[in-house]
């Protein structure tokens, strides 16, 4: 069935209602957020959001709270430049039939994750780009690896140079350090082309039920050049300083408590029941380098949810993804990377030292980084909390001995 849009006093009132259950959530918004966003600015930015887009009012009310926590997890607003909140819809067995049901996502942005970035005093500019087969064969890009990696781009500005997105052959994002030092990372078009196979649009060869094609669209189509500058710059974030690493260091274990929802998350889906409405993904237009959302025109296709952001979830229309019995209770199979972070999980609960939890990280390091974005971070704050639990059990037994 189609969802009703909410107008007039029924928008009052579900906004309303949304704003008391913020007020009660409050104290582990507080709890969680970094100390330049106060309480108050945080649920005035949700309450914008839901005014501004009043669908994510209709969507499950649980996946909406769930992603207002995680957006206070990361410190980012939700503001539409930092971050957003949108909707999505994905298949789940209720009742034993597969329905459409209305999710909201956390979307963190390319301008937030920037700022995360430059927030920890560390790093002092971040940058992207892509690089075209012709800059190649002009010998215009040149990377080597080993003792002492280097990078050098000259990039083709002749004004006759019209490059297509086929000819991006990689992509590749710098940071320079407050030090002046760099660091890099580079991607082929083959890893990118992985990233974007997981994307529930963008994906290219997929084909339903019936055997008929599905078109792939949505921002992997029309911005892939932009779509690769995020993909790199997201995957060399999770080795770069973050304010929300530094957070972690300076307030101990009160930002690590708060942060054992996430480790819960990695095993639960949105409770409550949930809405069915049409196999739609809506996400609002938004430009892809700044992730800043922009006004859309009547009639104009929106993009969607892209892979780097949403968790890929089954389709029974989809021939990979029908029933299976290791399904969760909505239907939906774990993917191999939350399956990957559970066993890490238990991993790292085995052990009692941090430097037996730095090991199996290390270890495991090439796994957290191929994973979608919400598991990976998730599953860095369950290796924080593990951390701080050891470090507080250590420090109360050198209290203890000191009290002797």
């Amino acid at each position: 069935m189609n969802a009703i849009a909410l107008r007039g006093p029924d928008l009052q009132r579900a906004v309303a209602q949304f704003n008391e259950q913020l007020v009660i959530r409050a104290e582990q918004f507080k709890m969680v957020l970094p100390s330049h966003i106060s309480p108050d600015k945080f649920q005035r930015t949700l309450l914008t959001a839901v005014q501004s887009n009043p669908d994510l009012l209709n969507c499950d009310r649980q996946s909406l709270l769930n992603s207002c926590m995680k957006s206070a997890q990361d410190g980012l607003l939700p503001d539409g430049r930092e971050a957003a909140l949108v909707k999505f819809s994905t298949r789940q067995k209720i009742d034993g039939q597969w329905v459409s049901v209305a999710l909201v996502q956390y979307m963190p942005m390319a301008f937030g994750l920037r700022k995360k970035i430059l927030q920890s005093g560390e790093v002092k500019d971040i940058f992207a780009t892509v690089v075209y087969k012709q800059e190649i064969a002009a010998g215009r890009f040149i990377y080597e690896e080993g003792s002492e990696r280097m990078l050098r781009h000259k990039p083709l500005l002749d004004p006759d140079f019209d490059p297509r997105d086929e000819d991006i052959v990689l992509a590749y994002s710098v940071a320079t350090f407050s030090d002046g030092t760099k660091s890099f990372e580079v991607m082929r078009r083959s890893e990118i082309n992985k990233v974007r196979q997981v994307s529930q649009t963008g994906a290219v060869g997929r084909t339903d039920r019936q055997g008929n094609a599905i078109e792939p669209k949505g921002p992997w189509v029309e911005w892939f050049g932009e779509m690769a500058k995020k993909t790199v710059m997201r995957r060399h974030s999770k080795f770069l300083p973050m304010s929300g690493d530094i957070l972690l260091d300076v307030e101990g274990d009160e930002i690590a408590a708060a942060s054992r929802s996430a480790v819960a998350a990695l095993d639960s889906r949105p409770g409550g029941q949930p809405q069915a409405i049409e196999d739609q993904r809506d996400l609002p237009p938004h430009n892809a380098e700044t992730g800043e959302l922009t006004d859309s025109d009547e009639g104009q296709d929106e993009p969607e949810p892209d892979s780097d952001e949403f968790e890929p979830q089954p389709d029974p229309q989809v021939n990979d993804s029908a029933a299976d019995p290791g399904t969760t209770e909505t239907g939906l199979s774990k993917t191999p990377g939350e399956e990957k972070a559970d066993q890490i999980i238990g991993e790292i609960k085995a052990v009692n030292t941090v430097l037996d939890v730095n090991s199996i990280e290390s270890r495991y390091r090439a796994d957290i980084d191929a994973m979608d974005d919400d598991v990976a971070t998730a599953l860095r704050q369950a290796i924080n909390v593990r951390k701080a639990e050891i470090k507080a059990t250590l420090d109360a037994a050198k209290a203890q001995e000191a009290a002797e």
